[in-house]
């Protein structure tokens, strides 16, 4: 999620977004949030809930900006460097629709990897509905972040997403929109893996 362009609009849409995740995380959780932008600015907003938190973004500064928060400098191509079942959550927010369609397999293989048995993914991205809106604001009004809207691959509907989480090995247990139906929150749990879903061979 990059941050360097926000305005006040944008960085107000960005903290109704952190609002609805915080409520959703284990208490004492260790966290890792993907794409967690220049500043980091949903963990620095934890951190006093959390346990550990490390966020990845491509465009992060390097740090400890707390004892239990550390940001790394990182560009996913096909692994995370943590061992299995790592994390209580992974958050990926405002960052799904950033990532060409035939790169979110290998991402959402590596999740469940490293994710608890009993964690779960959090993630947001806008909803096909916010389109229209998003390139109005942001190219016509210019009142939002243009680079960003810009850099959208894919807008998720809900079946993408109750897609997307069968494909990978999990299940949605929790689906639902916000930002008067613009965005989507969603929940995936460890479900049935991949091969015994799909691997019908005698």
């Amino acid at each position: 999620m990059g941050t360097k362009d926000f305005n006040a609009l944008d960085l107000f849409i960005c903290r109704w977004r952190s609002g609805i995740i915080r409520r959703q995380l284990q208490p004492g959780a260790t966290v890792l949030d993907f794409g967690c932008g220049h500043q980091a600015l949903f963990l620095r907003s934890v951190q006093q809930d959390i346990k550990q938190g490390i966020g990845l973004d491509y465009d992060a500064v390097p740090g400890r900006p707390a004892a239990n928060l550390e940001i790394q400098n990182f560009h996913f191509k096909d692994r995370f460097e943590f061992p299995d079942r790592t994390f209580d959550n992974i958050t990926i927010l405002a960052v799904l629709e950033h990532i060409p369609p035939d790169q979110v397999g290998v991402l959402f293989r590596e999740f469940r990897r490293i994710l608890k048995d009993d964690g779960r993914v959090l993630l947001t991205t806008p909803t096909p509905a916010s389109k229209p809106l998003l390139e109005f604001l942001a190219f016509k009004l210019k009142i939002i972040s243009g680079p960003e809207i810009a850099d959208h691959k894919h807008y998720y509907s809900q079946a993408d997403i109750h897609a997307l989480a069968a494909s990978q090995g999990f299940a949605c247990s929790v689906y639902h929109t916000f930002q008067f139906g613009l965005n989507c929150f969603a929940a995936f749990t460890h479900g049935p893996s991949p091969a015994s879903q799909s691997d019908t061979r005698p």
